[in-house]
């Protein structure tokens, strides 16, 4: 009886050990291979070039539908919004709100983009993206920001709560701000972006705090598909025969508009010239010289310089978020066309 019971036990707990060498082989197993899709994700994201994540960053804010909750830093400023893009009957359709201060609204769609805000009459434009600080600033600029920029990864990070890429844009001479860009490792949306001036100073920084990637665009971006658009609005010229040329402009910079106009209080009849490397925009105004002499230059908030400068009898003023060296060499460079 005892040599059975012995027996018995022994083949019980030799099957319990087999169980057991079978389960922490499967265990070992999965977790191989758990390691393994682990480092060829590491890898693949390792793999790719700082332009094949702009690439994939374009081509996910044109095919994604998603919502984003923003906040806008500038120095000593801080605004938040909320961001919508979605696909609607094969339009682009992008939304963006304010969260803090007055309210207001601006979307797009195609590109047709409407501007709906307190202190005036909504008004329509015909625009490509927004014109406000948002993800969509470096969207299709591939070509623009390898002209200018040195492009570099630069390690890891997370913004709200999701891994990120860093890709560094260096700018290749002293005319432009330097960007650093936090791309999702899962979706390529960019997540957040910092501004440094020429000094490494912190100019201004986009963040994206909650991000919502879904597989239907929002009802409110459908129902703005449906909405009767707004007159469009007519914008400065693109007749770029203004009387004014410039001897000097930063490489990559061109005359992008032109507009004449009086000023509603004064009178006074301004000319004013757009500037743009595709990435960036300069404001060029141009009017009779006035009594008051102002300062040559001045430095705003949120990396905005404003250079003056009085030629003869006409007085030169040059706005962007550029150095100010650069807007001041602008600001001298600007001469009448000899007719």
């Amino acid at each position: 009886m005892l040599k059975g019971f012995w027996w018995s036990m022994f083949l019980i707990l030799a099957t319990l050990n087999v169980v057991a060498a079978e389960q922490d082989a499967a265990t070992n197993n999965e977790v191989n291979q758990a390691q393994t899709v682990t480092v060829v994700k590491k890898s693949a994201i390792a793999q790719k070039t700082p332009l094949q994540w702009l690439e994939q960053m374009s081509h996910a804010y044109t095919d994604h539908n998603f919502q984003l909750s923003i906040i806008h830093l500038q120095r000593n400023r801080i605004q938040s919004f909320s961001f919508e893009h979605g696909v609607v009957d094969n339009k682009q359709v992008v939304y963006i709100g304010s969260l803090t201060g007055a309210v207001s609204h601006s979307y797009r769609i195609d590109d047709h983009v409407t501007y709906i805000d307190p202190d005036t009459q909504p008004y329509t434009v015909k625009a490509d993206i927004i014109a406000m600080p948002s993800p969509s600033f470096f969207i299709n600029k591939q070509q623009v920001i390898t002209d200018n920029y040195t492009l570099s990864l630069a390690g890891k990070g997370r913004v709200a709560g999701r891994v990120v890429q860093l890709v560094r844009l260096k700018s290749k001479d002293q005319h432009r701000f330097n960007y650093v860009l936090w791309l999702d490792s899962q979706s390529s949306l960019l997540l957040r972006y910092d501004s440094y001036d020429l000094n490494n100073n912190l100019v201004e920084q986009m963040q994206v705090i909650k991000v919502e990637v879904a597989k239907q665009p929002t009802k409110g971006l459908t129902s703005l598909v449906n909405t009767k658009p707004l007159p469009l609005t007519i914008l400065p010229s693109e007749n770029l025969n203004s009387r004014w040329q410039f001897n000097w402009l930063p490489q990559g910079y061109q005359v992008t508009a032109t507009d004449s106009h009086r000023l509603t209080k004064t009178a006074q009849s301004v000319d004013y010239l757009m500037l743009s490397d595709g990435l960036t925009e300069i404001s060029v105004y141009v009017a009779l010289a006035g009594e008051i002499s102002f300062p040559e230059r001045i430095i705003t908030e949120g990396g905005i310089a404003v250079a003056r400068h009085r030629q003869s009898n006409i007085d030169i003023t040059v706005v962007g978020k550029a150095p100010l060296e650069t807007v001041t060499k602008i600001a001298h460079s600007i001469t009448l066309k000899q007719q």
